[in-house]
């Protein structure tokens, strides 16, 4: 099984009124080169985090082709995650429940994990999940907008321009927020000029419940290689690097 490495990223914003006081507390100092878009971040993660459970859905461009992941979190420690390649419909699974994993192919039998590869599982999902992050990276606030007919806040974080790319041609990332609820409604990774085909696009839903139990039909024994999961995470990162400036 190929190790599709991915990033999945998320953006919330928090909003809230103040009661009013009859002698107000003395303002806090600010703090040196304050980002109150960073912050607004920084605290809608916080909130996201809270959460119960969430559900991811992302469609990317990898070294196979269009490539689709859905991802059920159950916090703190169950997650349930399928990814397709689009072309070949060629499909992987793992589920994650507290110390052990299985995976499958396509809708083949599962097969248990080994116990290091399920400890990595968790431990990747406590540090990239669960754990609130301390540097979540510059900010800007781009105003109220439409996303699929909902109010949504939109936020951009700001990169430096890689060398040889100019601001014509550098991807950039978007995150998207319901006004309303203040929970994340999609992130993606775009290019100027081609917004409408994002290179990496991922949406957020908040089901009224959710489940992850173990599999029944699990075989005994264990396949040949030990499917790594795609490194996942809920919270916004700089654009990569290596990400390809012309989506393709």
């Amino acid at each position: 099984m190929r190790r599709i490495a991915l990033a999945a990223i998320i953006l919330t914003a928090m909003t809230g009124a103040s009661l009013a006081q009859p002698t107000p507390p003395e303002p806090a100092p600010a703090k040196p080169n304050a980002n109150p878009c960073s912050d607004e971040v920084s605290l809608a993660l916080q909130k996201l985090r809270k959460s119960s459970w969430f559900h991811m859905d992302t469609k990317m461009l990898t070294e196979n082709g269009p490539t689709s992941m859905q991802i059920d979190y159950v916090l703190p420690d169950r997650m349930h995650q399928k990814v397709t390649v689009e072309l070949t419909k060629k499909a992987s699974e793992l589920i994650l429940v507290g110390k052990d994993a299985w995976s499958r192919q396509d809708e083949g039998s599962w097969h248990p994990l080994r116990s290091d590869v399920a400890e990595h599982l968790k431990n990747q999902m406590q540090d990239s999940v669960v754990k609130q992050q301390t540097d979540i990276g510059s900010y800007s606030c781009k105003g109220r907008t439409k996303f699929d007919g909902r109010d949504v806040l939109s936020y951009k974080l700001e990169t430096e321009p890689e060398k040889g790319s100019t601001a014509t041609n550098q991807a950039f990332r978007m995150f998207y927020v319901d006004a309303l609820t203040g929970l994340p409604v999609s992130n993606a990774l775009l290019v100027p000029g081609h917004e409408e085909k994002p290179i990496f696009k991922t949406t957020y839903s908040f089901p009224l419940d959710m489940k992850i139990d173990p599999p029944k039909d699990v075989a005994a024994a264990a396949p040949p290689v030990s499917p790594a999961a795609p490194a996942t995470t809920p919270a916004p990162a700089p654009v990569q690097k290596d990400a390809p400036a012309d989506g393709k």
